[in-house]
């Protein structure tokens, strides 16, 4: 639950920095982590274009398409389920892990197998396995989505 306030707290700063520099758009990757912010342009700006970029959104973390547009206030959108995905070109073998079941930070969710060796997916921080995108056995690319985690403190 620590790791996911870090994590937050970490994206928070970062908008603030991305507001403060006039960034539209700002991208962060480390290990299985992978971080997208998309900010939206302010009313003034959008009344002089045409195209209004999405309100402020984590990659992975998206809200249904039905969803009504978050006030400008309130640019956060909250976390559903991140995608675990994989750092390898192979074939995967999804861990005996039920979906709904709790995960532990570091523990295999799969293996997939390059040339004949081995490589693990672990999960990036404590969660619950919503569900898997992959069968085992199946082929898988680099970058992949290999499973939905939902955060702990989400559940």
């Amino acid at each position: 639950m620590e790791a996911l306030d870090t994590i937050l707290e970490q994206v928070e700063q970062l908008a603030q920095l991305m507001a403060r520099h006039n960034a539209v758009q700002l991208e962060l990757r480390e290990g299985a982590l992978q971080i997208a912010l998309t900010r939206a342009k302010s009313a003034e700006s959008i009344a002089h274009t045409e195209e209004a970029m999405p309100p402020l959104f984590v990659s992975g973390y998206a809200k249904p398409a039905s969803a009504p547009e978050a006030p400008a206030d309130d640019l956060w959108q909250p976390l559903a389920a991140l995608e675990v995905r994989s750092e390898f070109v192979g074939y995967c073998t999804p861990a005996p892990i039920a979906e709904g079941n709790a995960v532990e930070r570091g523990q295999v969710l799969a293996t997939v197998e390059v040339l004949g060796i081995p490589n693990e997916v672990v999960a990036p921080l404590p969660g619950v396995l919503e569900r898997w995108a992959v069968e085992a056995g199946q082929p898988v690319q680099y970058g992949q989505v290999i499973a939905y985690l939902r955060p702990l403190s989400e559940t």
